[in-house]
């Protein structure tokens, strides 16, 4: 069975990566499965993937296409008209911020598509649109849930996505108001390596991200994975408790509790942490049942084309 699945190339993200997954796991059930770039190629973070690629859409092809869910709208490209077609929704509110509002909803024109998501926010976002969805857990990667020695005392130093789009005001404010009336130090996580953002993590005792959880954010997960307590927001997948899977008490919407719980953490962090062994329990088993997730799926298309 072909299947292409869309990337955007030349750059890696919790996204790509998710991408990138999985490819090679539908390789794994018998697919013939590739990634077709655009605006790029393969970085050398996805070099281990089984995930063969191309550039450029072979002429005629019939086969089919997973699309994510930012360039969701070309399921009615005439291009595809012969191909079986799925919008991979790793994020929810991207695709309003990808899609002028007058285009939104242009992909519900294609009723065969295929809808593919990886949290419960998805979930409810599409059959609110009368969709029937399939849920895939989204992913971290395994070295990021190894068990470790704790060598180190873990500093006080807090760390966060400096991304833009990624910090929000509150969050500004939060973090200068920390500085100037605690004196606490905040790490942006930019230009690190796998094995650099690891070994912080793991020597640090806070992650924070108050901003739009539009999809299972990759950054806090990775945090918990490594034995960070993690601050978050309510948007989005951060409200979730299946998507996000810690006490409501660390899910800040007031700036001043927002405030006093990043002291608290940072001076009670061997009381907060067994607070996120049950998130940690829940991202080891995403991982192990994904493959049986990515073989629903496969079937799924299958049962579209049997004869492909």
């Amino acid at each position: 069975m072909e299947i292409l699945a869309i990337c955007p190339g030349g750059f890696a993200t919790g996204g790509t990566e998710g991408i990138h997954h999985l490819v090679s796991e539908l390789n794994a059930c018998g697919a013939d499965a590739k990634i077709l770039y655009v605006g790029g190629t393969q970085t050398e973070e996805f070099a281990g993937y089984n995930c063969p690629y191309i550039t450029e859409l072979p002429d005629g092809y019939d086969g089919t296409v997973i699309i994510p869910e930012i360039w969701g709208n070309s399921v009615v490209d005439p291009k595809y008209r012969n191909c079986i077609v799925a919008i991979l929704w790793q994020g929810i509110d991207v695709y309003s911020w990808h899609v002028p509002e007058a285009e939104r909803g242009l992909f519900l024109k294609r009723t065969d598509t295929i809808h593919i998501t990886m949290s419960e926010y998805g979930m409810d976002y599409l059959r609110g649109l009368g969709l029937n969805p399939i849920k895939i857990p989204d992913c971290i990667n395994d070295v990021f849930l190894q068990d470790f020695p704790e060598e180190y005392e873990r500093g006080d130093t807090v760390l966060y996505n400096p991304t833009p789009g990624k910090l929000t005001r509150f969050q500004e404010i939060v973090m200068a108001r920390c500085k100037t009336e605690l004196g606490i130090k905040f790490l942006p996580l930019e230009g690190y390596s796998r094995t650099e953002l690891i070994d912080l993590f793991r020597r640090s005792k806070l992650y924070i991200d108050f901003g739009v959880f539009s999809g299972r954010e990759r950054l806090p997960r990775e945090a918990v994975g490594c034995g960070c307590c993690i601050l978050t927001s309510n948007k989005g997948t951060a409200g979730y408790y299946k998507d996000n899977t810690i006490p409501d008490k660390y899910k800040l919407i007031d700036m001043d509790s927002a405030v006093k719980m990043v002291r608290y953490v940072l001076d009670n962090y061997e009381e907060c942490r067994p607070d996120f062994d049950l998130y940690r329990k829940v991202l080891r088993h995403d991982n192990k049942i994904y493959p049986k997730q990515v073989k629903s799926l496969y079937d799924e298309i299958f049962r579209h084309n049997p004869g492909s």
